[in-house]
Parts: structure tokens; C-alpha cells; sequence
């Protein structure tokens, strides 16, 4: 039998106030108590407990012993507990990035409700339009919309996003339903076309997926101009409205 488990008898056997009913709360029998008792003191050298027929007393060396013991039981649960993540709560700061629109569109109302549920938490978010390396920057969470290369990383779909497009009734009025993106007029005196290209060559249907490794938030100058610009009839744009959550 090791010390630990001889300590946790000792404890037991105090507390419980006899050999008898410490091994009940056991699951043990009384001479198998008794016994680790025994061999306790021949380990420490002393002796612990004053036994008679009617009554167990700790000796002043046992009253000592037994709060020690106390104490290093104790512990050694809570660094069970804590390797268990039993005792641990999400605290600190975690930094997540996602494209412009999208961030604020999706994720920045899930990490207000993430930051309710976890107040001892705080969440940066870095919402731009590039792809950003989480370990050159410090990023903790990447939220990507593309078909992703392999890496080192872990990623997790998480849903999928279908691209809309979006137009004024002016737009329409002026140059008619193009149909279909590739069949796009030049927009305007801006002499600016639309791109007919989804990330990465892929198709309308795009993987979104999550690099996992108070609220300070970012966001570009371009994405908020979009919707006036869409508003103004100036120009149809693609917007990843249709989001669908695994």
C-alpha cells in the first residue's frame, strides 16, 4: 500500500472516530484499516493513535500528522482537479478573425453571447478583408470562406455560406437582370466591373471553417461603403447573406 492511500486510511479512520467505521466508509475491511494504520506508524516511527476498547485518541504527534496529512490530500485532489479542468472557467483574451462583412454580420453576435455566458473572458476581434497568419499575428481563431490548403493547423467546418447577388432596383432598371455573374455589363462612368470569381475558384457554395490556437473590434473602410454603394444603384455586389450554421 503507498502512503498516499496509508494518509487517506489514516484521515478516515480520525475522522470516522474508529477503525470499524472508517472501513465501512472504505469499502474495506477492519483489519485491513487496522493494518495500514499499523504500518503507517512503522513507517513514520511514532506512534499516532492511543487505542483502547472503548475510544481512539490521537497522540500529539498523530493531531499533527493528521493536518498534515489533511493539508496534502487536499492538495494533491485540487492538482487532479485542475489537470482535469475540473476548477478551470474560460478566463483571458482571445483574439478571433473573420472577413469584414462577415464578422460583423455572424460572428460578432456570437461572441457577445460567448462573452455573457463568460464574463471573465475578453475577445479582440480583427475583421478585415486578407488572409491573415495566426502565428506571425497572435491570433487565437481564424473564421475562413474558402476551400483551405493544408496546413499544420486544426481546422472545423462549421457551416456553409451560399453568395447572393445584390443590386438596386435603379442598377436593374438602367442595365437589366444580367442573369448570372459572368454575363456582368460595366458598371456605369466608373468603368469598373464586377468580378465574376468566387474565393479561390471555388463554387457559389463555400466551407467556412474555424483555426482554433471586452470586445475590441475592427473593420475596413470599404465593407461599410458597400451597402451605399448598392443603395445608390452604383453598383450590384455579392453578399454572403445566405449563412447556414452546422
Amino acid at each position: 500500500m503507498d502512503r498516499w492511500q496509508a494518509m487517506r486510511i489514516f484521515v478516515q479512520v480520525v475522522e470516522s472516530g474508529g477503525f470499524a467505521p472508517a472501513a465501512k466508509v472504505l469499502h474495506m475491511s477492519p483489519p485491513s484499516v487496522t493494518r495500514a494504520v499499523a504500518k503507517l506508524e512503522d513507517l513514520i516511527g511514532t506512534r499516532l493513535l492511543v487505542r483502547t476498547t472503548r475510544s481512539l485518541k490521537l497522540t500529539a504527534a498523530g493531531e499533527g500528522y493528521v493536518a498534515d496529512c489533511r493539508r496534502i490530500l487536499g492538495e494533491i485532489a485540487e492538482a487532479e482537479a485542475n489537470a482535469a479542468g475540473s476548477f478551470t472557467a474560460p478566463a483571458g483574451l482571445l483574439t478571433v478573425t473573420a472577413p469584414a462583412l462577415f464578422g460583423r454580420i455572424h460572428v460578432l453576435p456570437v461572441i457577445l453571447d460567448f462573452l455573457d455566458h463568460y464574463p471573465a473572458m475578453q475577445v479582440k476581434t480583427i475583421f478585415v478583408d486578407r488572409v491573415t497568419n495566426l502565428v506571425d499575428e497572435g491570433l487565437d481563431v481564424a473564421i475562413r470562406i474558402a476551400s483551405l490548403p493544408a496546413s499544420g493547423l486544426v481546422a472545423r467546418r462549421i457551416g456553409s455560406v451560399r453568395q447572393v447577388l445584390c443590386g438596386s432596383p435603379d442598377y436593374f432598371a438602367r442595365f437589366g437582370d444580367p442573369g448570372s455573374r459572368r454575363s456582368l455589363p460595366v458598371i456605369g462612368s466608373s468603368g469598373a466591373r464586377a468580378s465574376s470569381a468566387t474565393p479561390n475558384g471555388s463554387s457559389d457554395a463555400t466551407t467556412i471553417s474555424a483555426f482554433r490556437s471586452a470586445l475590441v473590434s475592427s473593420a475596413t473602410p470599404m465593407t461599410r461603403s458597400l451597402p451605399r454603394l448598392w443603395r445608390a444603384g452604383d453598383c450590384p455586389g455579392f453578399s454572403p447573406t445566405r449563412w447556414h450554421p452546422m
